[in-house]
């Protein structure tokens, strides 16, 4: 593996203890959840990359990593695999902003008759709509496999 992936550990793990400690001295409770929040992804981040780096450059692995990594490139930059995965990035965009629109005007509703007067909602909103999203496209994405596969 590469030595910047140890490198990006080590940051991520830092963050994730100075927002530990961050948190921990806080007293304002807004901000509490967020710093945990980051505390433990800087912290659970740093730790599994700094393992899986450890792991895989250790010297029976080496050779292990090299055939996944190899395999992996080949997937990746297949020109099959590339087409794929611009139709279903394009498929997904297209209802993405379908998505969007329908938000919009939704949200704009829910304003004007006053059934939405905080901003909790809107974000619960467009996480759903990040999450759904990502679920779209690969559903997308692997049915469109199917039609050239």
């Amino acid at each position: 593996m590469k030595k910047s992936s140890l490198l990006f550990g080590i940051i991520a793990l830092l963050i994730g203890i100075a927002a530990l400690m961050a948190a921990i001295n806080q007293t304002d409770n807004n901000i509490n959840g967020i710093l945990f929040g980051l505390a433990g992804s800087g912290i659970g981040l740093g730790i599994g990359t700094i393992i899986n780096f450890i792991y895989w450059s250790s010297g029976k692995n080496k050779k292990r990593y090299e055939e996944i990594l190899e395999r992996k490139n080949i997937e990746v930059y297949d020109e099959l695999n590339e087409k794929i995965r611009a139709k279903a990035g394009r498929i997904t965009n297209s209802i993405g902003l379908a998505i969007i629109i329908t938000l919009i005007l939704t949200l704009t509703l829910f304003e004007a008759l006053g059934f939405m007067t905080g901003g909790y909602v809107t974000v619960v909103i467009l996480s759903f709509y990040m999450l759904v999203n990502f679920i779209v496209y690969v559903v997308v994405f692997n049915s469109v496999r199917k039609e050239f596969i």
